[in-house]
């Protein structure tokens, strides 16, 4: 199924909320970046999507220099260039690159509603859909490291990551999942979720870029 419909539903979601916020409202969990910059990074990025561009991903660069490049334009710019870029990338939601953009959407989404006061649409169907390549990669990942496995028990149901039988359990929400291993959380917060066995075990193989966040992140 495509994800075409859940991106332009947070699309909707982030417009309602920045609109009227001061765009210059720095967001703690991108540090450096205010609203403005967020949205002009969305937008950016769908372009990069859509020319395959994806140099500095790794180090973040890619995401900085988006930020960078449009540093001068107002959020009206950030979110008309948003609207011109949707729709040429619109056949990449069909293909396996649908999944990382509804990763980045999210996630962002979340950032913005951290930062303005107005939490909200953590349980629906959108976070679950934002898990999907994260979880692939993960999963990826720990098998080629020869991490062991991890059971992962979710509201709607359980996943394992690695190979063979977990061992150990991480039981949490779909949200704090995704802030988790999103950079979004520190290490200290990660381990205080509730686990069977030994966290870590997995801590550093939770990191989908690479780090946790030095500092604790509330919202």
């Amino acid at each position: 199924m495509t994800n075409a419909p859940h991106y332009d539903a947070a699309k909707e979601r982030i417009t309602a909320l920045v609109s009227g916020a001061d765009p210059r409202t720095p967001v703690a969990a991108t540090p450096g970046w205010s609203v403005k910059d967020v949205v002009a990074h969305l937008a950016g990025g769908l372009r990069d999507f859509a020319d395959r561009r994806f140099d500095g991903v790794e180090s973040g660069e890619w995401g900085e220099r988006q930020v960078r490049d449009r540093r001068d334009n107002s959020l009206a710019d950030a979110f008309a260039e948003w609207d011109a870029n949707l729709e040429p990338t619109r056949p990449l939601f069909d293909t396996p690159m649908g999944p990382v953009l509804m990763a980045e959407v999210i996630a962002h989404e979340h950032d913005l509603r951290a930062a303005l006061g107005v939490p909200g649409a953590r349980d629906g169907v959108e976070v679950r859909a934002a898990l999907v390549r994260p979880l692939q990669q993960l999963d990826q990942r720990m098998r080629e490291n020869d991490v062991p496995a991890l059971r992962i028990t979710l509201e709607h149901g359980d996943r394992v990551l690695g190979h063979g039988e977990p061992a150990g359990t991480l039981r949490t929400t779909s949200f704090e999942l995704m802030r988790a291993i999103g950079g979004r959380r520190s290490a200290d917060q990660i381990k205080a979720l509730d686990w069977d066995g030994d966290p870590d075990v997995w801590i550093a193989a939770l990191a989908l870029f690479g780090r946790h966040r030095p500092e604790p992140f509330e919202e």
